[in-house]
């Protein structure tokens, strides 16, 4: 009997420290990984008794980086349980400011989480401690790769600008509400907004999409290497007036495709540190957290869709889409992610052109007080979902479905791993520090901010600040 060999990447990603990744090698083969998420947060809980018009404040606060898309799901959400209706330039206005938010993260993921796997910075901070492993840029290339790196950052900003224009202030906005958008629309806005992204369009044409192709060039294998699988979802997103969306919905399962249907999502938590319960809708879940949960090994749950695992993100949405791609794997993520971004950008320009000046961007009027709303939309990394229950206006009920959790989730009552989890099976090792396995890994923009909404209900503690 081979012993295997254990190795953990702690913590995982560039930013959100709480991933981390178990790996169990045998001859520099990875034959099983964990993945688990060791920060425990709190949100479902808190939203509890809150007002449902609050909703897309809040739940921004479950991310920074990708806080419209809570803002948005939260706003749909409530607007179904209500009986509101949002007017077109609200909907426009909406994608509007997503939009931006999109454009910064796949910016920011893409300079700082994944190029930096690739080239070599200077002896700087954050390029240092070096990886030495598998280098394959020459030194003009790392030269020019460092450059960009730090231009993006200034693109970046140039984004949340614009969405501050209609947003008020980035990150989270004020200008996501139930019943359509806060802000309105006049010709200085939509200038500026359009000056913004003819900017970012320029920086995708001119630098992003040539470092996409070369690295993609330089490391041909990671096309393929860290595929899913197989499975794919999106439940379509950045809705338009008269109903169609740029990012259609769907899912494919086992090769086959099919239409979206919420009614097949569930979560389990039978490996996580929650009390136990098997395969449940989200409407109908009730999570109560266990840290000595003896199966437990993360705090994220185990969504599936008709009981799989399913990937999500920018190469979902792509193949979803029927648009081509270079392949399933680690820079085929890569490539999705960027294409889409200069898709996205191209997109704003239209929406634009459809705003009307002086037209109603907020509808405030209620069909009623109570009911029950599910929130659906494509976030930066994947698939979003929020459902609630509201009574007299507050919330009674709430849970959310994040895209690092369907990418992420521990195993289910099966077994069955994650897509992160099977995407490392069968990997070759070579480097100590496992970086073939953190490509991978980072390639699917993993946010473990977002993972863990729930507070620990029994053990309260009392924080003084001085001001």
């Amino acid at each position: 009997m081979n012993i295997l060999e254990k190795k953990t990447i702690f913590p995982m990603t560039r930013i959100h420290s709480p991933m981390l990744v178990e790996a169990w090698l045998e001859d520099g083969e990875i034959k099983d990984a964990y993945i688990s998420d060791t920060l425990y947060r709190g949100f479902e809980q808190i939203l509890i008794g809150r007002s449902a018009m609050d909703m897309p404040y809040y739940t921004q606060r479950i991310c920074g980086i990708c806080s419209s898309a809570h803002a948005i799901t939260a706003a749909v959400a409530v607007e179904q349980a209500l009986g509101m209706q949002v007017p077109p330039n609200g909907l426009l206005i909406r994608n509007l400011i997503l939009a931006s938010d999109f454009i910064q993260n796949h910016f920011r993921h893409l300079y700082l989480y994944t190029f930096p796997d690739y080239f070599r910075g200077p002896d700087i901070a954050p390029f240092i401690p070096h990886s030495e492993s598998d280098q394959r840029l020459s030194s003009k290339e790392n030269t020019t790769m460092t450059e960009h790196y730090f231009k993006s950052f200034e693109i970046a900003r140039t984004a949340h600008a614009a969405f501050a224009v209609f947003g008020g202030k980035a990150p989270h906005g004020h200008g996501i509400v139930p019943g359509g958008a806060s802000m309105e629309v006049d010709a200085d806005k939509v200038n500026r907004y359009r000056g913004y992204l003819m900017e970012i369009i320029g920086f995708i044409d001119d630098v992003l999409l040539p470092d996409v192709t070369l690295i993609r060039e330089r490391y041909p294998e990671y096309v393929d290497l860290g595929k899913g699988v197989g499975n794919y979802l999106s439940v379509g997103g950045f809705q338009l007036p008269g109903g169609s969306t740029l990012f259609p919905p769907g899912v494919i399962l086992q090769g086959k495709r099919e239409a979206f249907d919420e009614k097949h999502v569930t979560e389990d938590v039978t490996n996580a540190w929650y009390k136990p319960h098997g395969p449940l809708h989200p409407s109908e879940e009730d999570t109560v957290p266990d840290h000595n949960q003896p199966k437990g090994y993360t705090w994220v749950k185990s969504p599936r869709y008709r009981g799989q695992p399913v990937e999500v993100g920018p190469l979902a949405r792509a193949v979803i889409q029927g648009e081509a791609v270079i392949g399933q794997g680690a820079l085929a993520r890569t490539w999705a992610r960027s294409l889409e971004l200069k898709k996205i950008a191209k997109a704003t320009l239209l929406w634009l052109n459809r705003l009307e000046p002086g037209a109603e961007t907020y509808n405030g009027k209620k069909g009623q007080d109570s009911g029950i709303g599910i929130g659906l939309h494509e976030a930066m990394r994947g698939t979003l979902g929020h459902w609630i229950s509201v009574k007299d206006g507050r919330v009674n009920h709430y849970q959310i479905i994040t895209p690092s959790a369907l990418n992420f989730g521990a195993r289910d009552e099966k077994g069955t791993r994650s897509v992160g989890e099977s995407s490392l099976l069968g990997l070759k090792v070579k480097s100590e520090d496992l970086k073939e396995a953190g490509r991978i890994i980072r390639s699917f923009d993993p946010c473990f901010s977002c993972s863990v909404h729930i507070i620990d209900g029994v053990n309260l503690y009392n924080l003084k600040i001085q001001v």
